[in-house]
C-alpha cells in the first residue's frame, strides 16, 4: 500500500494549495465517491459520483464558495485496504474521509463523514 503519511501530507497540501488538477490526480478514473454534500450540490439528483470527472465541478465549487478553504490533518487511521484521514477545516469542523486505494495508490472508493 502507498505510504499513508506521505499520501495524507500530499493530499492535504494539494487541497490547501487549491490545486484542482493535483487533487484530482489522487482519485482513480472510476472512483466511487460518497458524501452527503453530493445530494445537496446536485439538488438530489445524485447521492454519489462514479467518475473522477464528476469531481471536477464539485471540488471547484467548494473553492468558489470557500475561498479560504484550509485543512489541518488531525490523524490517519489505516488498514490493508486503505486509510481514513481525519481533518479539520478552517471553520473548526471535522471530517473523516475513508479511502480505499487501488494498486496505483489512487482513491478507488471514498466516503466522507462530517461532524456538522
Amino acid at each position: 500500500m502507498t505510504d499513508p503519511a506521505l499520501f495524507a501530507a500530499t493530499w492535504i497540501a494539494d487541497w490547501n494549495a487549491h490545486d484542482l488538477e493535483k487533487i484530482l490526480s489522487h482519485y482513480a478514473e472510476d472512483v466511487v465517491f460518497h458524501s452527503p454534500k453530493v445530494a445537496i450540490r446536485t439538488k438530489g439528483e445524485k447521492t454519489h459520483f462514479t467518475r473522477r470527472e464528476e469531481l471536477r465541478p464539485y471540488f471547484s465549487f467548494a473553492f468558489q464558495i470557500r475561498p479560504h478553504l484550509h485543512f489541518s490533518l488531525l490523524t490517519i487511521c489505516q488498514d490493508r485496504q486503505g486509510l481514513a484521514l481525519i481533518y479539520q477545516d478552517e471553520t473548526g469542523a471535522t471530517a473523516t474521509e475513508l479511502m480505499e486505494l487501488n494498486e496505483q495508490g489512487q482513491v478507488a472508493f471514498a466516503r466522507v463523514l462530517y461532524d456538522r
